[in-house]
């Protein structure tokens, strides 16, 4: 019995201790991709500061640009105004223009001098207005530049945000994926004990019963091994769906009554990431938008989820004909959250759990937070 029970436990520890590396080796490498995210998510949030900066530089510069170009402008209009008045006073020869000014020279010599006066001035004046013109031309071309380059920095500054917003789903992916792959790291961990221990009471075994009963410990330990085995196969060759549920998912889904409809088939966790993200870019609300440069409602919650396969209406009332109707108390991280009943219904939110949503709310506001207990949806819809 000793030797039967021995060798079926070595069998089990044997294969604990392979499970075992197996689930190291996996959670090793998902850390690493977790650190290479975090690493360029560190590197992208960096880049999008710096973009920032020089789009607020280069806008600061177009309009100390624009207002140079202003009082150019003026300039060159009370300079045209001034040369004019000396045109047609030279012309109707009244009291004090500059014709009479030379004929009431007392002698030839200081004619002369008052003529060169008078031309100087003139030509002054000319000499300005070009340049004044050159300096408007060079001003105007140099703001259509930094327009340009203003425009350029926009899209830069999109693409940044739109990696970030990318980068922050794979982290949340991975974060669940390392900890699925912890806990089965963990039951082999505990398999491999039970196993371990389950051999040194069949060594020390001094009875059949005694060894009976270790050799039933050695069996449970298997058992263990294998489900431990088994998961960690199911973790490698799934998309950790299941796994990646964040705690707040978990609450809802157990608050959830038995009658409630199946959960969402998109991965609701990355939802939640990506969405999460956009809040931090100060998106503004933009009537009919559906892009990080300004989103209404249903523009955020499209474009979310159309990032996941999910294709929704352009509307509210129409994202919610899409779904199953259900009480917003029994609402799930992921669904959506609508105000209005029917063909009025006017907004829509994702729904994050604990109470909380995410939404692009109106005008002069960004994607942003907001509460239940604040402002109440109608009902809940599940895609």
């Amino acid at each position: 019995m000793k030797k039967l029970g021995l060798k079926k436990v070595a069998v089990m520890a044997a294969a604990a201790f392979t499970v075992l590396g197996v689930a190291t080796s996996a959670s090793a490498d998902t850390q690493s991709d977790l650190d290479a995210v975090k690493a360029k998510i560190a590197e992208t949030e960096k880049k999008v500061s710096e973009g920032q900066v020089a789009l607020s530089k280069l806008e600061s510069q177009e309009a100390k640009t624009s207002q140079e170009i202003s009082t150019l402008k003026k300039n060159i209009a009370a300079r045209s105004e001034q040369l004019a008045d000396q045109a047609r006073a030279a012309q109707l020869n009244d009291a004090g223009s500059m014709l009479e000014f030379v004929a009431n020279s007392d002698s030839v010599t200081e004619a002369v001098s008052r003529t060169v006066t008078v031309a100087t001035v003139v030509r002054a004046n000319n000499q300005t207005l070009a340049d004044q013109k050159a300096d408007k031309e060079k001003l105007a071309q140099k703001q259509t530049e930094l327009q340009a380059a203003a425009e350029k920095q926009k899209e830069q500054n999109k693409e940044l945000a739109q990696a970030r917003a990318d980068l922050a789903v794979q982290k949340t992916d991975l974060e669940a994926k390392k900890a699925s792959e912890d806990e089965a790291k963990a039951k082999a961990e505990a398999a491999k004990k039970a196993a371990e221990e389950a051999a040194k009471q069949v060594a020390a075994a001094k009875s059949t019963d005694d060894a009976e009963k270790a050799a039933n410990q050695a069996e449970a330990a298997a058992a263990s091994v294998s489900s431990s085995s088994n998961n960690a196969n199911n973790n490698s060759n799934s998309n950790n769906q299941a796994a990646s549920q964040t705690t707040s998912q978990a609450s809802s889904q157990a608050a959830s009554t038995s009658a409630a409809p199946a959960a969402s088939s998109v991965n609701s966790s990355s939802v939640l990431a990506m969405a999460d993200s956009l809040t931090k870019m100060h998106i503004p609300y933009v009537w009919g938008g559906s892009s990080l440069s300004g989103f209404d409602c249903s523009g955020l919650t499209q474009y979310v989820y159309g990032h996941f396969g999910k294709s929704l209406a352009r509307t509210a009332a129409a994202q919610a004909a899409q779904t199953t109707r259900i009480p917003v108390s029994q609402a799930q991280p992921g669904d959506l959250l609508f105000w209005g009943e029917g063909g009025g219904v006017y907004h829509v939110a994702i729904y994050v759990g604990g109470g909380s949503y995410i939404h692009a709310p109106t005008e002069g506001q960004f994607v942003k937070y907001g509460s239940i207990s604040g402002w109440a949806p109608s009902f809940a819809g599940r895609l």
